[in-house]
């Protein structure tokens, strides 16, 4: 059957109403996910992600998202060269929250698992488990290495390192005393009290793309996010990762980063985007591309060089433009065809976005999909 909005367009509804969560990206980081300066421009401040986190809770979102960055793209908005770091933000975020999850991103480079056991475990206390970790291994690795925390040869056996910290980090959230002595971490009868309030620990998400890195996934996390800049992409990839999951004997679930330009109209919002365009940042976007062109792995170059061609105003995800009604029915198909179990939203101006998403698209997407709860 077919579920009629007021415009007349219908959203197909199932006998079996499919579960979609709803998650966004906050911009955590200078001028969030748009590279024009006809967007909204964020500090970014805690005080703006405090409004977005704040309403989104309001509105019935299930979680919200933040990415660790340590070098930006610079160009006329400076893109990304300012950002808050992800957990301190998170823990911030969890004592003012009281119901919609937090997910906090951590590189394995960057800490001892002992220390992200405690200090995740004292972040599940303080947020009532809702905490999720996000790992990554460094898109461009020159983040870290400006550091010099990068070991030698690390590009060959960066799965392998994240996979032995993720393991140990399980073992010291789960178990009374660990030993371990492995290729990269020496542990012997290490401690770690209190445990986190769920169990057995936070719930983990990857963004890998690559064979290597969807394998480290499926093994080791819950969610698989898949960013690609179509649906067709989108879907084939999550199929992809999930017959990678059942290989491993697992089941995750797949996530979709979106970017949703939302205008009453479709005329208006491709108006808006045409608007985005003519303060594209064209320098960032360059930065960006040549960042990952000098990446040593063959995927990140091709990214890049993908990226650099393409030139769009708004940075990562499968991008909608329209209104209430075209943004709905892309978000069902997705979560239908591409078996997707949540979305992850940006807006080039979170608070009317998300504002506009929570008046408009929920309310036809709760039409036929099982989605958050209701507003509070």
């Amino acid at each position: 059957m077919n579920v009629k909005s007021q415009s007349g367009i219908g959203i197909a509804m199932t006998e079996h109403r499919k579960r979609l969560e709803i998650g966004v990206f906050l911009p955590n980081a200078k001028n969030g996910f748009a590279l024009s300066s006809n967007a909204v421009a964020y500090t970014p401040s805690y005080e703006e992600n405090l409004a977005i986190t704040l309403l989104a809770e309001e509105v019935g979102i299930d979680y919200v998202f933040s990415m660790l960055k340590w070098r930006g793209f610079g160009g006329a908005t400076q893109f990304w060269d300012a950002a808050l770091d992800s957990f301190t933000l998170t823990t911030a975020l969890a004592a003012v929250t009281k119901r919609v999850r937090l997910i906090a991103t951590v590189n394995p480079l960057l800490s001892n698992p002992a220390v992200m056991a405690k200090m995740s475990a004292t972040l599940d206390c303080i947020s009532h488990g809702r905490l999720g970790l996000n790992i990554i291994t460094g898109a461009t690795v020159s983040e870290y290495a400006q550091m010099g925390v990068v070991p030698r040869g690390y590009n060959d056996h960066r799965y392998d390192y994240a996979e032995e910290w993720v393991q140990v980090l399980k073992r010291l959230w789960t178990e009374s005393s660990v030993t371990h002595h492995g290729e990269y971490f020496d542990l012997d009868e290490c401690v770690s009290e209190p445990k986190p309030v769920q169990s057995p620990g936070p719930f983990l998400v990857c963004a890998a793309s690559s064979d290597e890195g969807l394998r480290f996934t499926a093994r080791e996390a819950n969610y698989c996010f898949v960013s690609r800049e179509n649906r067709v992409e989108c879907v084939r990839e999550s199929i992809r990762a999930k017959e990678i999951a059942t290989e491993e004997h697992r089941s995750i679930k797949i996530a979709v980063p979106m970017a949703l330009v939302i205008r009453d109209t479709d005329h208006d919002a491709d108006a808006y985007y045409r608007f985005l365009v003519k303060g594209a940042d064209v320098g960032a976007m360059a930065n960006i591309g040549g960042a990952h062109g000098k990446e040593d792995r063959e995927s990140a170059q091709r990214r890049g060089a993908a990226y650099a061609a393409k030139q769009r105003p708004i940075h990562m995800g499968l991008q909608v433009i329209g209104g209430p009604e075209h943004v709905a029915e892309e978000i069902f198909a997705l979560a239908t065809d591409g078996d997707t179990d949540s979305v992850m939203l940006t807006f080039p101006d979170y608070l009317d976005g998300l504002e506009r998403f929570a008046a408009t698209v929920l309310p036809l997407l709760r039409t036929s999909l099982d989605i958050g709860s209701e507003a509070e």
